[in-house]
């Protein structure tokens, strides 16, 4: 029997997108109502109010400014095997460059965000090593913030926004004299923060991980980790964190693991790779640490069949819904493709799943990191809203090789002003042009 007709023997679970979630257009309505519910009558209030009690507890001192170190630049030192000293940095993967390709099938956005998309060079970053010496460091997007309050630049993803602060209980937002708001940090209300002292790799950011920026990010850093054999610090480790880790053969006992609360450390040896500049320009260098996953996924998880051809979702959970899931996934059914969520499966399988895969039909998410998986020439084809703005998984994919095709779906003026894309539990939702898609799929596999 041809791969491409069975099933995922996953022991009954249920991994496909049918029936039990995605194509059910009422669960969206409905899924979309009560997170919209949630998000007003609950969180908003709720924030606004712990800013409120902020703010008059600690209405009797000033507090210290709070604002993003652009300017510190530490002493910068050859690798060579170990940590930097303190206060110096060394560059462990030199940058590099690639060529993009704009695939002759792809239908590019009508937005400003086509330039993304047109043959280009791609800087793909260093990875970089840097000793900070004596920094409060927060499980909320891992931000390291000194006593004198200055913000680490390469402890958050993407732009610096106020709204990063709002979750530190040591920081309130107050109205500067001028009428703007300005943070104010707070330093006896991290007195009890524990203390950590000795080097410590720190190998995690926020305390709720996004899985693309993870595998992209964080990965290549735990491999160096466990290369060097030096200790790793991170927030509580999910199950599929483990699973990566054990696979990368990281020993667990490199890897301290602590409470997502508040901490001071003596000696914090970050990366550049931390900002997300790696899962936004993907780097080469992923290759050796993603190479030794599936070397040992295949050396030690049970064998498994799996399509040929894939179809890749996303869950209610998630914003960028689709309205029309169900008719695509009955319109490549036709075509061989079986439709799964990524996030229903161990993350052994989920490895699997794309390293065994000759086409992949996707919607635009994170799940599509599993692409360092996918063979060279893979053919890919990826859903894309207007108004996106976010090509990282376009340069992933011309760094591995892969026979990538980008289908933009338009979007009207009103969706493009009135619907976020990135925040959580966001009510945008679009359509995909399943004729087209059909179309652009059949002439791919001609190919």
């Amino acid at each position: 029997m041809s791969n491409r007709t069975r099933p995922l023997p996953l022991t009954g679970r249920q991994n496909s997108a049918i029936p039990d979630s995605v194509d059910r257009a009422a669960r969206l309505w409905l899924s979309e109502r009560l997170h919209a519910f949630w998000r007003k009558a609950v969180r908003t209030p709720w924030r606004n109010a712990r800013r409120a009690m902020r703010r008059a507890m600690t209405a009797a001192s000033a507090g210290i400014p709070v604002s993003v170190d652009r300017t510190t630049r530490l002493a910068v030192v050859p690798f060579e095997g170990r940590f930097p000293p303190p206060l110096a940095e060394c560059v462990v993967v030199e940058p590099c460059q690639y060529r993009t390709r704009l695939h002759p099938l792809s239908v590019n956005s009508t937005t400003t965000e086509r330039v993304h998309y047109i043959d280009h060079t791609v800087e793909a970053p260093a990875m970089t090593l840097e000793h900070l010496v004596g920094q409060y460091w927060f499980p909320a997007l891992g931000l390291m913030i000194s006593p004198q309050g200055r913000i680490w630049r390469h402890s958050f993803l993407g732009p610096f926004q106020d709204g990063f602060l709002t979750s530190i209980k040591a920081i309130v937002d107050r109205a500067a004299p001028d009428g703007a708001k300005e943070h104010r940090l707070y330093p006896e209300r991290l007195a009890r923060a524990p203390v950590i002292s000795g080097e410590h790799l720190v190998i995690a950011g926020s305390d709720k991980p996004n899985f693309g920026h993870y595998l992209l990010d964080i990965a290549p850093l735990i491999h160096l980790g466990a290369t060097m054999g030096v200790p790793m610090l991170s927030w509580t480790l999910r199950p599929w964190q483990r699973a990566l880790i054990a696979r990368l053969d990281a020993p667990l006992g490199l890897i301290r693991e602590i409470r997502p609360r508040p901490v001071f450390l003596e000696h914090a040896i970050v990366s550049n790779r931390l900002s997300g500049v790696s899962s936004q320009n993907a780097h080469p260098q992923h290759r050796e640490a993603f190479g030794r996953i599936l070397e040992n996924v295949r050396t030690h998880a049970p064998a498994m069949s799996t399509p040929e051809r894939v179809l890749i979702c996303r869950s209610l959970a998630n914003s960028r819904n689709l309205t029309n899931r169900a008719a695509l996934i009955e319109a490549l059914k036709a075509l061989g493709f079986v439709a799964v969520q990524p996030e229903k499966l161990k993350f052994d399988e989920q490895v699997l799943l794309f390293a065994q895969a000759d086409a992949i039909v996707c919607e635009f998410g994170a799940a599509m990191a599993n692409a360092m998986f996918c063979k060279p020439g893979t053919k890919v084809v990826e859903i894309i809203a207007e108004g996106q703005h976010d090509p990282w998984s376009s340069h992933l994919f011309a760094m591995l090789g892969l026979e990538h095709v980008v289908l933009f779906e338009p979007q009207s003026e009103e969706a493009l002003a009135s619907m976020p894309r990135h925040m959580k539990d966001s009510e945008f939702r679009f359509s995909v042009d399943v004729e087209r898609l059909v179309e652009t799929v059949e002439a791919l596999l001609r190919q």
